[in-house]
């Protein structure tokens, strides 16, 4: 399968450019090849005099693509609306479903995916009636890969779609759909943890990309291929293509990349226990995240000028109807009539204008709410990311000063190091969700428990965990994980002594109510009362009874009444 893969990405890159030729293609392969400039000075060039209108559509719609990727946004849909305005002039339905799949992957980009994923509604209304030639049809298959893969995140779903896209893009020797068909394939794998399988297709992704001279998708496999790096533990070989990625999106001027590369770097020198450079390379991550969030803030004007504009128009045009029908009528009618006309035309008018003058006044005060509404969310974005920094400064300078403490002191360094890595865990897990108020118990106290993973190895614990999968309130969330940190530390230090058969049993139940069920087989606990201060704080807080039995080693457990809606 890999030989077979290599063969035909060495195929297609031979194939001759002869099937495009024309001026929209060659404006596509400087965008490919990152000549933004470039190809900017080119369209505006054919724009001023296009050989027809299908022409003119396709030059908008490359530069609103050239300025999506300088992170110009409010330009680029500024050519995104020239262009659909042409379009539903000349009721072209083919080209009309491709600026929609355009339009989805714009949206994408900037991580709306409910939004991308209207647009390939739209699109795929379009498909049912209408004839889609196979390289539209391709780049289409390929968005809805992407949107399974970022946004439902349905693995099977995200083959099928990416399998449709490279079967298309082979027949016609589209590279970039072949491309991000086959990046697709390979994020499937990284997210089943084949992470060997995942760096062969990145590999082979960023040779023929470098064949092709394809800059922008040599970019995108590069960030694919150094995330998965990191997460198989190859920090080395991580380092050494996280520095090369970044001097390549240094050398094309790609603010976002040089974000993405910045942060593996950093991430690398952690791992490696290089502290000093590691805070280095965080430094330029913040940097590099406020000159791009001064460029994002404006993201909700292009939105805001979609819809007023066309809701502007539709009411200008009623307007213009209606007075069109009372100039008829006004000609046609004797003198009676006419009054009668004259009357209903003032009084259309009257009511029109009351009608915009509403309207103005309800448009004013819904774009100043929006206006708040973004600037709210931009502020809590930056919120998030200053806090999630800042918990990693700590974790980053904890996990420091351990390699310089003493045995003895070391376990209490450890004990606060697991408390904030709780915190920064749930921090984390509530910044990913849309919903703030919840969070899955499953992923958070799996998380907690990875936390812990180099403590019970070094004291050969063996642990089971099962967690039922739910999600509860934030606060609740919060308490549960400190509880279970401050249990399994409790264990660790208290529990085992030189006992060799070591273990900790966890599971949480789900059943209208949460049953919390922590265990261990220490010796040292049997037949003594221990109420442990932290613990029983805790529970006070949640308003929970809790039960411990030393009978037979340690067992804690609890109930707790929570609505899961």
């Amino acid at each position: 399968m890999k030989y077979l893969l290599i063969s035909i990405l060495y195929f297609i890159s031979q194939v001759s450019f002869s099937q495009s030729d024309n001026i929209v293609d060659f404006g596509q392969k400087l965008i490919y090849e990152n000549k933004l400039d470039q190809a900017i000075k080119y369209y505006d060039q054919h724009l001023l005099e296009p050989s027809n209108k299908e022409q003119e559509i396709y030059l908008l719609l490359g530069l609103a693509e050239i300025y999506k990727l300088q992170l110009d946004f409010n330009t680029a849909n500024n050519f995104y609306l020239k262009a659909y305005k042409k379009i539903k002039s000349s009721n072209n339905k083919p080209i009309a479903f491709f600026y929609h799949v355009k339009k989805a992957e714009f949206y994408r980009k900037r991580t709306l995916y409910r939004q991308a994923s209207s647009q390939l509604d739209k699109a795929e209304v379009i498909l049912k009636n209408t004839k889609i030639d196979d390289a539209m049809l391709s780049k289409y298959y390929g968005r809805k890969a992407a949107l399974f893969s970022e946004y439902f995140r349905i693995p099977d779903s995200t083959l099928f779609y990416a399998d449709k896209a490279l079967q298309l893009a082979k027949k016609r020797d589209d590279k970039d759909v072949v491309f991000y068909s086959t990046l697709e394939i390979s994020g499937v794998y990284e997210e089943r943890k084949q992470y060997d399988k995942a760096i062969d297709y990145l590999q082979e992704l960023i040779v023929f990309s470098i064949a092709n001279n394809l800059v922008q998708q040599q970019a995108d496999a590069y960030v694919n291929y150094t995330r998965i790096l990191i997460k198989d533990k190859q920090f080395e070989t991580g380092l050494k293509e996280s520095m090369q990625a970044l001097k390549l999106a240094k050398g094309n001027n790609s603010l976002f990349n040089e974000i993405l590369f910045t942060d593996n770097v950093r991430n690398c020198y952690e791992k490696l226990g290089n502290i000093e450079k590691a805070y280095e390379y965080l430094e330029t991550r913040l940097k590099l995240t406020d000159i791009y969030y001064k460029k994002e803030h404006n993201e909700f004007l292009f939105e805001l000028e979609e819809k007023y504009d066309l809701a502007a128009k539709e009411s200008q045009i009623k307007i213009n109807n209606l007075e069109i029908l009372n100039q008829k009528r006004a000609l046609a009618s004797n003198k009676v009539k006419l009054y009668v006309a004259t009357g209903l035309f003032v009084f259309s008018i009257t009511v029109v204008l009351l009608f915009v003058y509403f309207l103005r006044r309800s448009r004013k005060s819904n774009k100043q709410l929006q206006i708040l509404s973004q600037e709210n969310e931009f502020l809590l974005s930056e919120a998030n990311h200053r806090i999630n920094n800042n918990l990693q400064l700590v974790i980053i300078l904890i996990s420091d000063q351990l390699k310089k403490t003493s045995d003895q002191e070391r376990f209490q360094l450890k004990n606060i190091l697991t408390k904030v890595e709780a915190i920064s865990t749930l921090h984390r897990h509530l910044y990913k969700n849309e919903d703030k108020r919840k969070v899955d118990i499953n992923g958070y106290l799996n998380d907690v428990k990875t936390s812990f993973f180099d403590v019970f190895k070094e004291n050969d614990i063996q642990v089971n965990f099962k967690i039922a999968s739910v999600e509860i309130p934030t606060d609740y969330a919060m308490y549960f994980g400190l509880l279970l940190t401050e249990l399994c530390i409790n264990s660790i230090k208290y529990a085992f002594n030189n006992q060799e058969d070591k273990e900790i049993n966890f599971e949480i139940k789900y059943n209208d109510r949460l049953f919390f069920v922590y265990s261990d087989n220490g010796l040292t606990t049997i037949n003594t009362i221990i109420k442990p201060k932290l613990i029983d704080k805790i529970c006070r807080q949640l308003e929970m009874e809790y039960t411990i039995n030393t009978a037979d080693g340690f067992s804690f457990s609890v109930v707790k009444e929570i609505e899961n809606d």
